[in-house]
C-alpha cells in the first residue's frame, strides 16, 4: 500500500511516536483509513491508478476473401 502524507487534528500515540496536533505524518493507506475515522486526522486524497488502454484485437481477415460457408440444413 502507498504511505500517503496527512494532517493531524489531534493529538495521538502513532505506532509508538506521539504524533502532536496540526502536524505531518506519513503513514500507509489502511492506517490513514483508521485514523480518519477515529477523526484523528483531516480528510485526504488518494492517487488513483491510471486506468489501462484496453484495445480490442483486431479482426482476423478471411484468408480466401470469401465469406464462411454455411452448414447445410
Amino acid at each position: 500500500m502507498p504511505d500517503i502524507k496527512v494532517k493531524t487534528i489531534k493529538g495521538f500515540n502513532n505506532e509508538g511516536v506521539y504524533a502532536k496536533r496540526n502536524t505531518e505524518i506519513t503513514v500507509d493507506e489502511l492506517r490513514a483509513r483508521d485514523l480518519l475515522r477515529n477523526g484523528l486526522i483531516e480528510e485526504y486524497d488518494v492517487k488513483k491508478a491510471e486506468e489501462p488502454e484496453n484495445k480490442k484485437a483486431p479482426e482476423p481477415t478471411n484468408k480466401g476473401g470469401k465469406p464462411a460457408a454455411k452448414p447445410k440444413e
